[in-house]
């Protein structure tokens, strides 16, 4: 709506919410957006009312889709209908509001989407086999995180995601297999919205992503991914400076853990916080976080094995970059060179992240240390990308160019592939 001159859109999770459910009808202007995104006349949409719909005048022939968006729909209605013809059973439905808007914004065009919730399978993923090859290849995914390109991956759990809704479309919800593959599914999504927002920089793609998440993990009732999902979902604003948008997921995540996960989960959960805190200028509150997250690891308590995000080493990491949002620098850099001596080898992203976080603590009294770190990270950014370092370049460039070593940094920045979602 801003990039049409309309405005802020003041939308919030509650009201698209009452658009789903047909509690509300959204008003012509949002009407006029919802038919932008999704690329969809207002009818097909459900958005006009029966009076509208006996004026609205003849269709013009539509366009035809592109060659690449042909294929890839194509290819998206093979893996579906191969992974269905698995097994066969029919039960009740996963809600229909739910799979429309989900298949729309993980990519498959209008057409396709309304022919796939239109249509009747003969299986299901009530079939343990189904589940079964399901929950595995969702278990691979998390493992291929670290290997392979997130440009690459995201186009893998983006259709996993798609797959595992149109499984969920025909399960009873009713006992434990049905709920492991609901649970595999947010955690596919989970992969898919971290993927989007932290590696490519893409916030709404992330937004649609985790949408897809907090409706099957609440299917799957695992109080751990839930609080997983919402604690990621709480960066989105946390990063944009929105504070109280930030803090309703984090509630909602704390609130989650105290019926599931382990010390690591409650560590990680105190450490998001403390980064958000930080990031919107609430510098003694972070600390006090920090505090939290280190006596969480006493506590007692099971971890899920998918949480191979945080570990007690990389809190070292967060604890530096609150000291270094609140312009702690000795400090933030006694965290961070501990961070980095902690960090496993396949941690390569991370790596990026706290050289880049290390040179703007060493900027202030050592410029020439904190260039050659800003370089190191460069350089690791070349061979792995990562757009949340990448986004940390200004800032290390602002602290240099007071000291005025700030050109051999921008030399080796202007080498660097562009991201997607901007410059530095």
């Amino acid at each position: 709506m801003i990039e049409h001159g309309d405005g802020e859109c003041g939308l919030t999770a509650h009201t698209v919410r009452r658009w789903e459910s047909g509690e509300k009808r959204p008003g012509p202007m949002f009407r006029k957006h919802l038919v932008l995104v999704f690329g969809m006349p207002a009818d097909r949409l459900g958005l006009l009312t029966a009076e509208e719909l006996e004026y609205r005048p003849d269709e013009a022939p539509a366009p035809r889709p592109s060659l690449r968006r042909r294929i890839g729909d194509s290819l998206a209605e093979f893996l579906v209908r191969r992974m269905l013809s698995m097994a066969g059973d029919d039960r009740l439905t996963f809600r229909r509001e739910v799979l429309l808007p989900a298949l729309l914004a993980l990519g498959v065009s209008p057409d396709t989407a309304q022919m796939t919730v239109g249509q009747q399978p003969s299986t299901s993923g009530r079939d343990p086999r189904v589940v079964d090859a399901y929950v595995e290849m969702a278990a691979a995914q998390r493992t291929l995180y670290w290997d392979l390109a997130p440009a690459v991956l995201i186009d893998g759990a983006l259709a996993h995601t798609r797959l595992g809704i149109e499984l969920l479309d025909h399960v009873a919800h009713d006992d434990d297999r049905d709920r492991r593959l609901a649970g595999a599914v947010a955690e596919t999504a989970l992969l898919a919205a971290r993927l989007a927002f932290f590696d490519l920089g893409q916030p709404g793609l992330a937004e649609q992503a985790f949408v897809v998440a907090e409706q099957t993990v609440e299917v799957a009732g695992d109080h751990a991914l839930a609080a997983a999902i919402a604690a990621h979902h709480a960066f989105v604003p946390g990063f944009a400076g929105d504070e109280p948008g930030a803090r309703r997921y984090l509630d909602a995540a704390h609130a989650h853990a105290r019926y599931g996960g382990g010390p690591v989960l409650r560590s990680w959960l105190y450490c998001v916080t403390s980064e958000i805190l930080a990031r919107t200028g609430q510098t003694a509150a972070s600390r006090d976080r920090i505090r939290q997250a280190q006596d969480s690891l006493t506590t007692a308590g099971t971890d899920p094995v998918w949480l191979d995000f945080f570990s007690a080493d990389r809190l070292a990491g967060f604890a530096g970059n609150t000291d270094l949002l609140a312009r702690r620098h000795s400090s933030a850099v006694e965290w961070l060179n501990q961070a980095l001596q902690q960090l496993e080898p396949r941690a390569s992203k991370q790596r990026t992240v706290l050289l880049l976080d290390l040179a703007a603590a060493h900027a202030p009294d050592d410029p020439d240390h904190a260039v050659d770190l800003a370089v190191q990270a460069c350089d690791g950014l070349e061979s792995d990308f990562y757009k949340t370092a990448y986004e940390r370049i200004p800032s290390v460039r602002a602290a240099l160019a007071g000291a005025g070593r700030e050109t051999r940094l921008l030399e080796r920045v202007r080498a660097l592939p562009l991201p997607t979602g901007g410059s530095a």
